[in-house]
């Protein structure tokens, strides 16, 4: 995950000129980290972000990067919004038909939860605030079901981080896994980027045990199998750590969803990434303004700033806390004093040779 609004980030390199006339093969090296899964022809990325949130790739290039780094199906989850997954998914019709299927989506993004909802074209904004109950949380989950949609819980080792400084999660009061289960889930993202949740992967895993032994017994059950997904949630292009595979009879958004909703699938799992060579050039502002932000870069020496997680609704969820370096700004002065003492002593000094000499020179007008 990276910092939304850094404004040297995002001046720093030129994205918009990016392409990627490459490809990787994670099959050539990888098997899934389920043994007995077999075969499988869909490597799904469950977890994607564009321009139109607050992600560096447009929509197009998105489809193109994923394409590049193995992946023949992905899934368009911007902040708060389904219009990337839309763009997304009709750019790849009309262009890449035959080599990938995009499943738009978004991430309902707050300070308690980031949960991805896929496979639907409609925003759902039901209860999504700074601070949501679990009311509210609950109501976004039944409205998703409403829209034939599926509910996946994002990155939770990054939403319960402790924040250095701060001394608070990232996301507040974060909903338990049960909880979650409870409110009707019907999965959870595993890995994200190059983490791996294994606490949860064992919850899922236990639960997903239960649910097929009561099904084989009574044909049915009231704890249907939970999703296990993988995403790279990809902001700035980057190595690839992780491909949800899947095995479906068509090459359709359709097939895969029904792969998706029975939870049918494993992962193949890299967590030194495909070693990718990504590397965008530099943005012309950023060349031209650079010597300036370096300088102003110094100043930063005289505190930290600790930022709040952003809630994607305009605000902090934390307040932000700077800590100022008082001995660093005395020092500061005192070099600054010094330095002025310095110049003014140097110049008085030569001051004084040079009346000296024109006196010497006004006295003996003769003299070479």
């Amino acid at each position: 995950m990276i910092p939304l609004n850094n404004a040297v980030d995002i001046e720093t390199y030129n994205f918009k000129a990016m392409t990627f006339n490459w490809s990787t093969n994670p099959r050539a090296h990888l098997v899934p980290f389920d043994p007995s899964f077999g075969d499988y022809n869909v490597l799904l990325d469950g977890h994607a972000h564009t321009t139109v949130s607050d992600g560096r790739l447009t929509p197009e290039q998105l489809v193109e990067y994923s394409i590049a780094q193995g992946f023949n199906a992905v899934i368009v989850t911007d902040h708060n919004t389904v219009r990337g997954g839309l763009q997304a998914e009709r750019y790849a019709m009309s262009k890449y038909s035959d080599k990938i299927v995009v499943i738009p989506g978004m991430e309902y993004s707050n300070c308690r939860i980031h949960m991805n909802f896929i496979n639907i074209n409609t925003t759902v904004s039901v209860g999504n605030k700074e601070f949501p109950t679990d009311q509210d949380m609950q109501r976004a989950i039944d409205r998703v079901h409403e829209l034939g949609g599926l509910v996946i819980v994002n990155h939770i080792p990054w939403s319960n981080h402790t924040l250095e400084r701060l001394n608070t999660p990232r996301l507040v009061n974060h909903p338990s896994v049960e909880s979650l289960i409870s409110w009707g889930v019907d999965g959870f993202e595993i890995v994200n980027q190059a983490t791996f949740d294994l606490p949860t992967y064992q919850r899922l895993l236990a639960h997903n045990i239960i649910s097929i032994q009561k099904s084989n017994l009574t044909r049915t059950t009231d704890k249907p199998p939970l999703i296990i997904m993988t995403g790279s949630d990809v902001h700035t292009p980057n190595t690839a750590f992780a491909w949800t595979v899947l095995r479906t009879n068509e090459f359709t958004k359709q097939s895969i969803m029904d792969e998706v909703r029975n939870a049918r699938t494993s992962f193949l799992f890299d967590p030194t990434g495909n070693q990718a060579n990504i590397m965008p050039g530099y943005s012309s502002k950023y060349l031209a303004l650079s010597p300036l932000s370096e300088l102003a870069e110094y100043f930063g020496s005289f505190y930290d700033r600790y930022h709040g997680q952003y809630s994607f609704h305009g605000t902090r969820c934390q307040r932000d806390v700077v800590d100022f370096h008082g001995r660093s700004i005395g020092f500061f002065v005192l070099y600054l004093v010094t330095g002025v003492l310095l110049f003014e002593a140097i110049y008085r000094v030569f001051g004084l040779v040079t009346r000296f000499a024109k006196q010497r020179l006004h006295r003996n007008p003769h003299v070479e």
